[in-house]
C-alpha cells in the first residue's frame, strides 16, 4: 500500500537524475548505500538485461551501442528534428523513427521509445525511494526545464506514468530550485536561477515576495550543456591520440566512448585542481596503445569559453524580457553540475556582478525543491530555508506564478503563424479563437499548433495536429466554432470546443508529432508490469 502522505520530487537530469523527500518538516536526497545522485544511463547487458546508473555507466566503454545516454535531449521530439539528427551524428547507439515521428532507440536487441527508457531510470528512482523508506510511494513531483515545449512536458509525464508514478504536478526545474533556496520566508528579492545541466540551459528571473513565487521571465537554450564541454576535452583527447600513434579515432565509436567517459573525469578534476594527467591503456581495447594525456585549468578554460559563453545572450534575453538590469538582482541561484566549473561561476558573477549563491548542491537543488513543492500541495510540513518549518495552512497559501517559455500559434494561409498565447504569460492561462467552415457540407477543420517565436509558421516547433470534427453540415462560413486553447499549471496544453450558434460542444483531438499513441502507452504498461528486478535492473522480457 502506497504512502499517501509522501510524495517524490524528482528531477530526470540528461547526465545524472535525483530524487527527495520531505519527512517531519526536512527535505533531504534520496540515497542507496552512499549513491545519491544516478546517472541518467540505461545498458543492455549481453543477455539482454538492462541495467541504470552506475552499472549501465560502466558499460559505456565495453558495449558502446547497448548504452543510452542524454536520452532527455531527445524525449518529446519528431524524429525529424534538427536535433535528433545531431544526436544520431553524435552518440554510438542506434536511433531511428517510430510511428507518429517518434524517436526510437535499439537497445538490448529491441526498439524502444525514449519515454520508455525515461520510464526506466525514473522507475529506479521510485525504487530506491521505496528501498530507502520501507514503503511504497506513488506520488511525484517531477521538475523539467522551464523551455520545455507542451510535446516535452507530455512525454515526461507518460514516462512518469510508466514508471508507476502518479505525476501530482509538472514543476519548472528553476521554480523548484528557488523554493529549495528560500520557501516561505519572510523575504522580498528578486532572483536569477542559472540553470546549467548536462545537456540544456536556462536562466528565469523570479520575483519572491513572502510565500509568492512569482517567474518574471524565462529563457533557454535546449541544446547547451556540459555534455558539449565533454565533447571539446573529447576532441583534446583525440587529437593527442593521432599525434601520439598517427591514428584517427574519430569513426571508432568503441574508443571514443572509451575517452568520453574519461573527459568527464578531466573536465571534474580540472573545476577543483590546477591541472591533471592520466593514462588511459589500451585504446581502443586489444590494441595495446595507450593514451598519454595532460591538461591544465587553463587549456579547459579555453576550450570551453565559447560554449558557456553562449549562455550570456540567453541570460541578457531573460533580463530583457523581465525589464530589468543585472544590477536589480539580488541573487543568483546556481544549479546543475556543469556550474561547478570555475569558467562557469566567474561569468555568472561577472555578469550580475555579485557571486552566486552556493549552499545547496547545485546536482539535489532541483529535487529537493521539487519535493518541498510536494509537501507544500499536500498541506504538509515543509521546510523553510532559516532552518524552521512551516505550519500546513502556510504551505497550502503559497502561489506560484509560472509562465510559459514560448509563444503558442496556430498555422495561417501562407505558412505564417497568428499567435494565440504569447510567451511569458503567467500561467495557468487561456485565450479562444473563432475558427469557421471554408466549404459547403464541411464536417471537420484541421489546425496546425506549434510553439516558437518566428513568425513562418515551419521555423517554429511543430506540436502536432488540432483536428475539430462531427461539425454539422451546412453552407460554408455557417459553422463557426470557438476553440479556447489552456495552458494549465503544469506548462500542458488544453484544447475545448463549442459551435459558436448552437452551443454544442464540439469534439477536438490534438495529435502530437513525436508522441506516443494513448494505445501504445497502454500496451507498454502492460507488458512492463512486474518487468524491473529489486536491484534496478530490468528483465529482459521488457
Amino acid at each position: 500500500m502506497a504512502d499517501p502522505n509522501i510524495v517524490l520530487g524528482i528531477d530526470l537530469g540528461t547526465t545524472n537524475s535525483a530524487c527527495a523527500v520531505v519527512q517531519d518538516g526536512r527535505a533531504s536526497v534520496v540515497r542507496r548505500g552512499e549513491d545519491r545522485i544516478v546517472p541518467s544511463v540505461v545498458a543492455a547487458l549481453p543477455n539482454g538485461q538492462l541495467v541504470v546508473g552506475l552499472e549501465a555507466k560502466r558499460q559505456r566503454a565495453i558495449h558502446p551501442s547497448q548504452v543510452v545516454y542524454s536520452a532527455k535531449r531527445l524525449i518529446g521530439r519528431r524524429f525529424s528534428s534538427p536535433e535528433v539528427q545531431r544526436m544520431m551524428r553524435s552518440v554510438p547507439y542506434r536511433i531511428m523513427e517510430g510511428d507518429n515521428e517518434t524517436v526510437m532507440i535499439e537497445v538490448g536487441g529491441r526498439r524502444m521509445s525514449v519515454v520508455e527508457l525515461s520510464a526506466v531510470i525514473l522507475r529506479y528512482l521510485r525504487e530506491m525511494a521505496e528501498e530507502a523508506l520501507g514503503c511504497r510511494v506513488k506520488k511525484t513531483v517531477i521538475a523539467v526545464p522551464a523551455n520545455f515545449t507542451d510535446s516535452q512536458r507530455s512525454a515526461t509525464r507518460i514516462a512518469a506514468r510508466l514508471a508507476g508514478l502518479d505525476v501530482i504536478r509538472v514543476i519548472n526545474e528553476p521554480t523548484a530550485a528557488a523554493l529549495a533556496y528560500g520557501y516561505i520566508e519572510d523575504m522580498d528579492r528578486r532572483i536569477a536561477v542559472y540553470d546549467f545541466g548536462g545537456g540544456t540551459f536556462d536562466v528565469t528571473i523570479l520575483q519572491i515576495t513572502r510565500n509568492v513565487f512569482e517567474v518574471l521571465s524565462t529563457s533557454g537554450e535546449m541544446f547547451l550543456g556540459g555534455d558539449d564541454v565533454d565533447d571539446a576535452v573529447l576532441e583534446a583527447m583525440v587529437e593527442a591520440y593521432q599525434k601520439q600513434h598517427g591514428v584517427d579515432l574519430r569513426h571508432d565509436p568503441r574508443a571514443l566512448e572509451q575517452l568520453r567517459v574519461v573527459a568527464e573525469q578531466v573536465k571534474i578534476q580540472l573545476s577543483d585542481h590546477p591541472q591533471t594527467s592520466l593514462r588511459v591503456d589500451d585504446v581502443p581495447a586489444g590494441s595495446d596503445r595507450d593514451l598519454e594525456f595532460a591538461m591544465t585549468a587553463e587549456e579547459l578554460r579555453t576550450i570551453a569559453e565559447p560554449i558557456i559563453g553562449r549562455t550570456v545572450g540567453v541570460c541578457e534575453d531573460a533580463m530583457r524580457v523581465a525589464g530589468l538590469s543585472p544590477s536589480q538582482i539580488d541573487e543568483i541561484v546556481l544549479v546543475g553540475g556543469t556550474t561547478r566549473l570555475p569558467l562557469v561561476r566567474e561569468l555568472v558573477q561577472s555578469f550580475f556582478g555579485k557571486a552566486p549563491q552556493t549552499s545547496i548542491n547545485p546536482m539535489s537543488v532541483v529535487a529537493v525543491g521539487a519535493a518541498i513543492q510536494g509537501a507544500a500541495l499536500l498541506g504538509s510540513l515543509v521546510p523553510m530555508a532559516s532552518g524552521g518549518v512551516s505550519m500546513p495552512t502556510m504551505a497550502q497559501t503559497a502561489v506560484l506564478l509560472d509562465v510559459t517559455p514560448r509563444s503558442l500559434g496556430v498555422g495561417t494561409i501562407g505558412g505564417n503563424v497568428d499567435f494565440i498565447i504569447e510567451r511569458n504569460s503567467v500561467i495557468p492561462v487561456e485565450r479562444t479563437r473563432l475558427f469557421t467552415t471554408t466549404a459547403d457540407k464541411q464536417r471537420y477543420v484541421r489546425i496546425q499548433v506549434c510553439q516558437g517565436e518566428s513568425p513562418r509558421f515551419e521555423e517554429n516547433t511543430k506540436l502536432g495536429e488540432l483536428m475539430l470534427s462531427g461539425l454539422r453540415e451546412a453552407p460554408r462560413g455557417a459553422v463557426t466554432v470557438a476553440v479556447t486553447f489552456e495552458i494549465n499549471t503544469d506548462g500542458l496544453l488544453e484544447v475545448r470546443a463549442l459551435d459558436q450558434d448552437t452551443g454544442q460542444e464540439q469534439v477536438a483531438t490534438m495529435r502530437v508529432l513525436g508522441g506516443l499513441p494513448q494505445a501504445e502507452v497502454d500496451a507498454i504498461i502492460a507488458r512492463t508490469q512486474n518487468s524491473f528486478n529489486t536491484d534496478g535492473s530490468v528483465a529482459s522480457r521488457l
